[in-house]
């Protein structure tokens, strides 16, 4: 399996790379070329695409392999990169056509790296899994975000999107490399292999008799156990965290702080702590054994005191700033958030990791887009608010909307409580559906 663990973290560095383009890369290079807060935050409807990703799911699980989905999505993503090289960065209609393409495929994709994922790991190694998906990802994260925000005086818009053009490229050689064209259903046991056939026989009958497998496909996954739980919690568990981290770059620039000093404390040292606290995420789980449920307890805890800290900082900036001096005060806002994006990573790895365990409870002929459905409302809870806070910061000022972000925050923990110990109950003899592992 080890393997399959280097496989999957390399399709999610790639995956990771247009979310550090689009959550920092992108908003200090408008910034720094003038556009209002307003503007930075209008431009992430762009992502409205992982937001409806769910709809095309269903295609990619019913029609050809995951394989052939993934080396077009690429081949897709490796021609828009050069076209967006040679498109003027001004231009903003034709730039955001660019992006909205960009970000259609990088969805895409996404749906089809999930469903290998859920295909290839057993029970027993998701929380590895996650590991590999949120270490990869946030390692692209840093490339497409913190790397190139560092560098940004130095580089070219041309240049960076010739680079991406390179990577996809690349990435298309691997894939096509290491996935066979087919391969072979296996289970643990008969029993297991006898329910899922059976699951894909009942299923293309109820199909049949219906003539409307998309009905059918979608009811499969709104009916798995835990599944709206698990939306409304992460529709809501990184509401005041991502606006924290969103906004206090951009409160950090506003405030005299240089790009590419925020570019390296906050996008590659950041980012490197946050991958640290994903390994300990899985760690938990994976080795020592530890619930979800108290690990989640205790992380939202002390998201909430680091909140809180940064919440003051930012309130009482300028006096502070008197008291101390700036540079005091930037140290404590990077290593405020520093610490925050440690927890971030454990409740991301955690949070990925329930969300694999109930899609692994659905039908094997939906786990796809019962992963990806989920994964969809994590984005449009986190997407939509961000869309927001650039005009609602513009409107009412740093210091309210951080009291709002701590608020959010804090509103978490009482729905914690009302989770069932059953989800985090991980399903035995596990299918392994699609993929020899062997």
């Amino acid at each position: 399996m080890s393997k399959y663990l280097s496989f999957l973290s390399f399709l999610y560095f790639v995956q990771g790379i247009p979310y550090g383009l689009q959550s920092r890369f992108l908003p200090a290079y408008f910034r720094t070329h003038g556009m209002s807060l307003t503007n930075v935050g209008l431009f992430k409807l762009l992502l409205t695409p992982w937001m409806l990703k769910a709809l095309w799911a269903p295609l990619v699980d019913r029609h050809g392999t995951k394989k052939l989905w993934l080396v077009w999505s690429m081949i897709g993503l490796t021609l828009t990169c050069f076209v967006a090289a040679y498109s003027d960065s001004d231009r903003l209609i034709y730039l955001a056509g660019v992006l909205l393409m960009f970000n259609l495929l990088t969805s895409t994709q996404d749906i089809a790296v999930d469903g290998l994922a859920i295909g290839i790991l057993s029970s027993s190694e998701l929380g590895y899994g996650n590991i590999a998906q949120v270490v990869g990802y946030k390692f692209g994260a840093i490339f497409g975000g913190g790397l190139l925000t560092s560098v940004i005086d130095y580089i070219s818009w041309t240049l960076v999107f010739q680079c991406l053009a390179v990577v996809y490229g690349v990435a298309v050689l691997v894939i096509y490399s290491f996935l066979p064209n087919k391969f072979h259903k296996i289970t643990n046991n008969k029993s297991r292999e006898d329910k899922y056939q059976q699951s894909e026989q009942t299923s293309d009958i109820k199909t049949s008799r219906e003539g409307d497998w998309l009905r059918t496909h979608l009811t499969d996954v709104l009916n798995t156990e835990g599944t709206w739980w698990i939306i409304i919690y992460v529709l809501i568990y990184k509401l005041g965290e991502q606006g924290t981290l969103s906004m206090t770059p951009l409160f950090l620039m506003d405030n005299g702080v240089s790009t590419s000093v925020l570019g390296f404390w906050l996008g590659i040292v950041g980012q490197s702590i946050s991958i640290c606290g994903s390994v300990v995420g899985g760690w938990l789980f994976s080795y020592k054994k530890v619930s979800i449920i108290q690990s989640l307890n205790s992380t939202q805890n002390a998201r909430i005191v680091l909140l809180s800290c940064q919440c003051f900082l930012v309130v009482f900036w300028q006096s502070l700033a008197g008291f101390w001096g700036s540079d005091v005060n930037l140290g404590l806002a990077v290593l405020f958030m520093s610490v925050l994006l440690l927890i971030s990573g454990t409740i991301t790895t955690l949070t990925f990791t329930l969300m694999m365990q109930c899609s692994q409870k659905a039908p094997s002929n939906v786990q796809a887009t019962h992963y990806t459905t989920l994964a969809t409302f994590e984005v449009l809870g986190k997407l939509t608010f961000s869309v927001l806070t650039g005009a609602l910061t513009d409107f009412f000022g740093y210091k309210i909307m951080f009291l709002l972000f701590l608020m959010l925050t804090i509103s978490v923990s009482p729905f914690l409580t009302t989770m069932k110990p059953q989800l985090t109950i991980p399903i035995k003899n596990n299918v392994i559906d699609g993929y020899n592992t062997s």
